[in-house]
């Protein structure tokens, strides 16, 4: 008969269950076919994106004509609308007129595949173990609604960036979407009709209080300025990452987004006083959005590490 005080019987409790062995495997062969899964579907929606981004602003259809050269008129064969892989096949030009294909295309692209593959990594983990504190539909709308805010995201940033455009088709949307975000969590944590409610409430009011920040920056710069600062496609951002992110991670992205954006206007003025180009000073356009929305992006990831990192360094 064994002594349950023995070395054996302390060897034996050293060892792994076997529930620890079956997650721990199945975690290691389903988690990185999940993350290529999510790269290549995040390819594909990058190329939708793509054609959102380009027609729209013309107001052009997204269905008709189908993929072409916006110069010559070539439409693309299905080899040539590989997302990512036909434009470094094509070495970034049209097979037909060789006019240089913009670097937004593989950029939004990779960005898109990247990003929904941090999300399958960052999210999905529960799905796969066998006693998980979190609900299954829980996870689902985690993993579902952040990768829809990604895309939204990556959207913004590229607009503003290209065309100093944060547009009300997508900002609008984003906020009934993010309070259909909140919805779907509350009720995946088994809240009640009031409680739902009230936490709906909530992020309206963290919404309003958000773009609240803008609008009084806006009305400063005008009544010291006599001109507009900020443009309204800011706030309307702002509350829509209010509404995703809460006040907390709101704040957080603009506080990084003005940081981001000075040390950019900071690089620029070194680079344009090396080229005796001062004068141009005036003329940079800084789209704050473009840097709120990458903000927002480490926010989805890493929710709270500035205020955290400031927190433990500054205060006692």
């Amino acid at each position: 008969m064994w002594d349950q005080g023995g070395p054996c019987h302390k060897r034996l409790s050293s060892l792994p269950d076997i529930d620890t062995i079956r997650q721990d495997t199945v975690l290691t062969t389903f988690q990185p076919l999940g993350t290529a899964f999510a790269f290549l579907l995040g390819l594909a929606f990058g190329s939708f994106l793509n054609v959102v981004l380009v027609r729209l602003p013309e107001d052009e259809s997204i269905l008709h004509p189908g993929s072409h050269c916006r110069h010559c008129d070539h439409t693309l064969a299905w080899w040539e609308n590989i997302p990512l892989l036909s434009w470094i096949v094509l070495r970034g030009r049209c097979r037909q007129c060789h006019t240089h294909i913009g670097v937004q295309y593989p950029l939004v692209e990779l960005a898109m595949a990247l990003l929904w593959a941090a999300c399958w990594i960052s999210f999905s983990t529960p799905l796969f173990l066998t006693f998980t504190q979190r609900p299954l539909d829980l996870v689902l709308v985690l993993l579902i609604g952040h990768a829809l805010l990604c895309w939204l995201l990556v959207a913004l940033a590229t607009l503003d960036a290209k065309h100093l455009w944060l547009p009300d088709w997508l900002t609008f949307p984003g906020i009934a979407l993010g309070l259909a975000f909140s919805v779907a969590i509350s009720l995946s944590n088994g809240m009640h009709h009031n409680t739902w409610l009230s936490d709906v409430w909530t992020r309206i009011l963290e919404a309003a209080l958000a773009a609240g920040v803008i609008l009084v920056i806006r009305l400063a710069y005008w009544l010291v300025r006599r001109r507009e600062g900020m443009g309204l496609g800011d706030a309307k951002l702002m509350a829509m990452l209010g509404v995703w992110l809460g006040l907390e991670g709101a704040l957080e992205s603009f506080v990084l987004s003005i940081l981001a954006a000075t040390a950019a206007a900071l690089v620029w003025l070194i680079i344009l006083a090396a080229r005796h180009r001062t004068r141009e000073w005036g003329q940079l356009p800084l789209p704050l959005g473009t840097f709120l929305c990458l903000a927002a992006l480490s926010e989805i990831f890493y929710p709270g590490w500035l205020f955290t990192q400031w927190s433990r360094t500054f205060l006692p």
